[in-house]
C-alpha cells in the first residue's frame, strides 16, 4: 500500500518512528520518508522491529507524547535554525542517513531541545561557553559553525575577540592561536558572503 503520492498534502508536524530492525520499512525508507515531508522528526528505536509500539512501548510512547507536547524536538529543531541557521539544518537534514539519524535525532532533542532553549543562560552566553569549551578541547572542525551562531546570537567580533583571549590565559596560547585563526577564515566568509 504506497501513499507516498499523498505526502505533499501532509503539512502538520509529523513524527516518523521506525524500528531499527524493520524488514517490511526500514529506516532507510523512515529517512527518506522523513526528509520528504516538510515538518518531520525521526525516531528509530533499537532493539524493535515492525511493531515498535509492541515490542518498545515506553520508548514508544514517551516519542509520542514528546512529539504531541511539542518537546525537546520540536523545540530543539527550532534552536538549532535560531542558532546555526536554516540551510545549516537543511544540509544536516540532507546528509542524514538510517546509521546517523539516530545520532542527528539526539543532538536535536538533548543538546538543542534541552540544554540550548534553557532559561537560564541568553544564548550569547551559552555560545560564549561553546566557543571556549571547544577551545579548551581543541575541537576546532566545529568552533567555525560555533562563531557563525554566536554572531547568530548577538556577540560582536570585538566580544567574541575577548573570550578567544581568555581561552589563551586557560587553555593555552597554542589553542588560541589556532582559534583566531579559524575565527580570522569565518569573519573572513561572512564579511564576503
Amino acid at each position: 500500500m504506497d501513499q507516498t503520492a499523498a505526502l505533499g498534502r501532509i503539512t502538520a508536524p509529523t513524527l516518523v518512528v521506525a524500528g531499527a530492525h524493520d524488514p517490511v520499512v526500514p529506516p532507510a525508507q523512515a529517512v527518506e520518508l522523513q526528509q520528504r515531508l516538510p515538518c518531520a522528526s525521526l525516531v528509530v528505536l533499537s532493539s524493535a522491529a515492525h511493531l515498535a509500539n509492541v515490542e518498545q512501548p515506553e520508548r514508544f510512547s514517551a516519542a509520542v507524547l514528546d512529539h504531541l507536547a511539542g518537546a525537546p524536538a520540536a523545540r530543539g529543531e527550532q534552536a538549532r535554525r535560531d542558532v546555526l541557521g536554516d540551510a545549516h539544518v537543511e544540509q544536516a537534514a540532507a546528509q542524514r542517513t538510517s546509521f546517523t539519524a539516530p545520532f542527528q535525532d539526539l543532538i536535536t532533542r538533548y543538546a538543542w531541545g534541552e540544554i540550548w532553549t534553557r532559561a537560564g543562560l541568553q544564548r550569547s552566553t551559552r555560545s560564549a561557553i561553546t566557543i571556549a569549551m571547544l577551545v579548551a578541547l581543541g575541537r576546532f572542525d566545529e568552533l567555525a559553525m560555533h562563531l557563525r551562531g554566536a554572531m547568530r546570537n548577538g556577540l560582536s567580533a570585538e566580544e567574541i575577540a575577548e573570550v578567544l583571549l581568555q581561552t589563551a590565559v586557560y587553555c593555552g596560547v597554542p589553542a588560541a592561536n589556532r582559534a583566531f585563526a579559524v575565527a580570522q577564515r569565518t569573519f573572513d566568509e561572512v564579511n564576503d558572503g
